[in-house]
This record gives structure tokens, C-alpha cells and sequence, in this order.
């Protein structure tokens, strides 16, 4: 069957139909889906039944799947067996411990990994278990939200670079600054040229990113602020709604996503692999 690609939101986000990821792509498969994935920035695959290996092989289809960079010693007893490249973000407990990562609530927006000075540009996420009600993922399109900013703003934060940082676990940040032992930080430009579509994006978001350098505190805090109420607007979202099989990849380079809360005695588990950047998609 040819893949098909349909439109999900104005904002971005498309579904994939016609690819079984079980199995091997070929060449025109990949070239479609990585090709979908640029124009649309979050693509969505629906019914699929994949291993870990098979998502696994998805992921280096699409490049070089990229280490889990949460510190070995923070990672549950249950990972202990998976691949290097596997997360899991649930809330099932095994011995009172949580069998994977950001267990519980929503989560503020961010983009994966802009805590690295290495980010990877892809993140795909397949639902095991998905609770009755809740837990949708919002994306928001960095290119509009770049494209809406006001003219003084673009011209003050052009060629800006900014300090962003991340304590693992944190889904909801508390406090102006990150502090704990095991806390990683990097610097990034405010805005970013996506190397591959040569558009112009921005890269900041609520939970990870602290300061504007070169700015006053007050100042950074200000622009901030605005930008991460701009990121939020609905016409720049899609929200999506997990089903048990979906796969979904998005563009960590130009959206940001959330998760909305939901019941926390209903079982949630996905399994999360990321793509790293630079790396080319190829068949197998």
C-alpha cells in the first residue's frame, strides 16, 4: 500500500496511513515519511504493534537513534534490561518505584534535550497504555509563533543567545532557577534556522530556558514571558489524542509540545526513542 499523508490541524501535525512499522521500510517509504515530516513537523501513525527493536529500527530509519541522556544512575530498575536508546514515561510502579520517567501531571512546554549542546531533532513516542481520559500532547508550530512575534521584539532578540537548563524528573517548574547536582545546562540561539528547511524558528520554551544573555534579568524575564504567552496561542496547536498503537515524531528543531494531566490511578506507558541531529534518513 502507497503512504498517504493527511492533514490533522491548520497548525501542523499529519497522519501517516498506508506504513507498517513492524517491518523494514524501503527506500520511498522512508523518503515519503521523512519528507512528511519536514512539511508538517509532527506526524502521527495509527494501529501500529511494534517491539522495541522495531521502534528502534524506525528511529535509525529516520537518522541515528540517540542515547537516553538522563544520568544512569537516575534511571529506574526497570530500564536496566532495554536498550540504551529507550525511555519509558510512566506512572506504573513496581516496589513503590516509578518504572519510568515523568510519571505523573502535566507538563509545561519545552523542546526535547535543548538542555544538551548536542540536541537531537527528533523524538518518537509509541502509547502502551494510555489512561481512559487525558494525557494529550500539545504541540505548538515555532515557525508561526516566530512569525508572529512583534517587529521591536525580532529586531532586540535577533542573534540573542540563551541559557537553558533542566533538572531530570521536572515537569512543572517551580523556581526561577535550576540548581540541584544533577542539573545540565547549554546555550542556543533565541532563534534558529531549521537546517534542513531553512526556515526560521523559535527555540525557547518555559521549562528549560532561564535567560537571554547579554540581557538584564528584568528585561529577559520580560521578553520571555510574552514569547512563552505567544507559544501558547491556540491557532499555533494541534492536540493530540493517544490511542493504544500510535507512533508519533515531531521536529524538536521548530514545535514544542506539553502534556495535559489525567487520572493517576489509571496506567500510562509510552515508550520514548530520540533521533539524533545531523544523521540522514535511510532505508534498512
Amino acid at each position: 500500500m502507497a503512504v498517504t499523508v493527511h492533514t490533522l490541524s491548520p497548525a501542523l501535525g499529519a497522519e501517516i496511513r498506508g506504513v507498517d512499522l513492524s517491518r523494514p521500510l524501503d527506500e520511498a517509504e522512508v523518503r515519503g515519511i521523512y519528507d512528511a515530516w519536514l512539511a508538517h513537523q509532527v506526524i502521527v501513525f495509527r494501529d501500529q504493534t511494534m517491539s522495541d527493536e522495531d521502534h528502534i529500527r524506525f528511529g535509525n530509519h529516520m537518522g541515528k537513534v540517540g542515547e537516553y541522556k538522563r544520568p544512569k544512575t537516575m534511571r529506574s530498575k526497570a530500564l536496566a534490561d532495554y536498550h540504551e536508546s529507550v525511555m519509558l514515561v510512566s506512572n506504573i510502579r513496581e516496589d513503590g518505584e516509578p518504572i519510568g520517567a515523568l510519571p505523573d501531571g502535566e507538563m509545561m512546554f519545552h523542546t526535547d534535550t535543548t538542555y544538551d549542546q548536542k540536541p537531537h531533532k527528533a523524538t518518537t513516542l509509541y502509547a502502551i497504555e494510555i489512561p481512559s481520559r487525558g494525557g494529550e500532547t500539545l504541540f505548538a508550530n515555532q515557525y508561526m509563533t516566530y512569525d508572529a512575534l512583534p517587529a521591536a521584539i525580532r529586531e532586540r532578540l535577533d542573534g540573542c543567545v540563551a541559557y537553558n537548563a533542566y533538572e531530570f524528573g521536572t515537569t512543572i517548574k517551580t523556581k526561577e532557577r535550576y540548581d540541584a547536582p544533577e542539573m545540565r545546562s547549554a546555550r542556543h540561539p533565541v532563534f534558529l534556522r531549521h537546517p534542513e528547511t531553512g526556515r526560521m524558528a523559535l527555540y525557547v520554551n518555559e521549562l528549560m530556558t532561564e535567560q537571554v544573555e547579554g540581557l538584564d534579568e528584568a528585561e529577559s524575564r520580560r521578553l520571555l514571558d510574552e514569547i512563552f504567552a505567544l507559544q501558547k496561542r491556540p491557532e499555533f496547536l494541534y492536540e493530540h489524542r493517544w490511542r493504544v498503537g500510535d507512533l508519533v515524531m515531531w521536529d524538536n528543531r521548530c514545535t514544542l509540545h506539553a502534556r495535559r494531566d489525567f487520572p493517576r490511578e489509571e496506567r500510562r506507558l509510552l515508550r520514548r526513542i530520540t533521533v539524533e541531529d545531523g544523521a540522514m534518513p535511510r532505508a534498512a
